[in-house]
């Protein structure tokens, strides 16, 4: 599928903090194959749950916010939609090409989408907002896109609160080492507060028809695997340029410790909220 672009008066284009939006490209490239087989899969519940709430089917026009390497818009080719996302990352974005060579991926940021108006049926974005760099914009231009027919959704995912996830350990093993991140535009937690993403979707003019939570164990055969999942994530990444990669592998395996079982594989419990709206 190819999206031809609307023509967009130049009155319209709004400016965006290109440099926080480089810094987030340099981070998600660090790793991309990693994130692709050893990330982006623990998130599949989530993805489809997603997928099941917004009735993605046949002839579905699919948009992924923030789309990473296409795990998300493969399942959706699966199931018959025609699948487009976008993303700050080239690297990601090859492989998600090669996941659905029939998708059309762009390099765009949130606030700036390369897509007419109403061109999709559904619109997702699951931890992507937080690391929006204005979140009014993109939530904007995520109704722009979303047509307002009555079967169309847009659904987004966030953390639950820092408290109720176990990966927080992690994130705050390897944040540890950062003595200044500002400006790089990471906030995991930007969105987690119970009733955040709801009154986010509703200030961007949306109604929101379902809202949940979803618990989701991640799970790792070994300290390895968790290590390049996590060096291949943006706050992996963060770390390493900050402190070096054996330095961040041994705030992994350090902040890991309680979360293993005999036979050395890691699982940690975590709690995703999700909600879907329609445009009126």
């Amino acid at each position: 599928m190819r999206i031809v672009n609307a023509p967009r008066n130049r009155a319209e284009t709004v400016i965006i903090a290109t440099d926080v939006i480089e810094q987030q490209r340099l981070l998600w490239s660090a790793n991309p194959h990693d994130w692709a087989q050893l990330a982006e899969p623990q998130m599949t519940p989530l993805f489809e749950r997603l997928l099941d709430l917004t009735g993605v089917g046949a002839a579905t026009r699919a948009l992924d916010l923030a789309c990473g390497s296409g795990l998300l818009s493969s399942l959706a080719a699966a199931r018959g939609a025609q699948v487009a996302g976008v993303d700050v990352t080239p690297e990601l974005l090859e492989i998600a090409r090669t996941r659905v060579p029939e998708g059309d991926f762009r390099v765009a940021a949130m606030e700036e989408l390369p897509f007419g108006d109403a061109c999709f049926d559904v619109v997702t974005a699951v931890n992507a907002l937080q690391f929006s760099v204005k979140l009014e914009r993109a939530l904007a231009e995520a109704v722009r896109v979303l047509d307002g027919g009555g079967s169309s959704r847009f659904a987004a995912a966030v953390f639950a609160e820092p408290e109720r996830n176990e990966g927080t350990a992690l994130q705050r093993a390897m944040a540890s080492l950062v003595s200044d991140g500002d400006g790089d535009g990471y906030a995991p937690y930007g969105l987690s507060s119970a009733g955040a993403l709801e009154a986010a979707l509703a200030g961007a003019g949306l109604s929101v028809i379902d809202s949940g939570e979803l618990p989701l164990a991640w799970s790792y055969p070994d300290i390895e695997a968790l290590s390049r999942g996590l060096l291949a994530s943006a706050g992996g990444a963060r770390a390493s340029r900050a402190a070096g990669e054996d330095r961040v592998r041994e705030a992994i395996a350090g902040a890991a410790r309680p979360f293993q079982d005999g036979s050395g594989a890691v699982t940690l419990r975590n709690v995703f909220r999700y909600a879907v709206a329609v445009k009126p």
